[in-house]
């Protein structure tokens, strides 16, 4: 669990750095995903890296919408 959080870790700081090199307003959070949802235990799997990837992109989505979003209005 440990070397994918840090992992998960490594990718955001990158991202983060790529997103303000890009300008994009607002600031990108990772909000970790609740693995007993998905009926995971606390022994990190691959199954759990997938999830988390599944919840970084479905977060990254929703704020690239909502910036589109806001740029139409």
């Amino acid at each position: 669990m440990e070397k994918a959080r840090q992992v998960m870790e490594e990718f955001m700081d990158m991202w983060q750095q790529a997103l303000s090199k890009r300008s994009l307003p607002g600031h990108y959070m990772h909000v970790g995903p609740n693995f007993s949802e998905y009926g995971l235990a606390d022994q990190c799997t691959s199954q759990h890296t997938a999830v988390q990837y599944a919840a970084i992109m479905a977060q990254l989505i929703a704020t690239v919408q909502a910036v589109q979003q806001s740029a139409r209005n």
